[in-house]
């Protein structure tokens, strides 16, 4: 029996997401490695601690270019 090849196109991408999909189901989500935010922690002190520095914003121009 010969099937359409677009019918075994679709049966294929089916059968991979549904692989994908039970891949991702049964993989190890690690609860404990989530990022979270200190409430002491300021900006400043974040950019300082990645070696980074935060400036200030420009102040607005009193003509805004159209």
């Amino acid at each position: 029996m010969i099937i359409n090849p677009i019918i075994r196109s679709c049966i294929a991408a089916a059968a991979v997401a549904l692989i994908a999909a039970a891949a991702l189901y049964l993989l190890p989500i690690a609860k404990d490695s989530s990022v979270r935010a200190d409430a002491g922690v300021t900006t400043k002190r974040t950019a300082e601690a990645a070696g980074a520095t935060v400036l200030p914003t420009d102040p607005k121009l009193k003509i805004e270019p159209k």
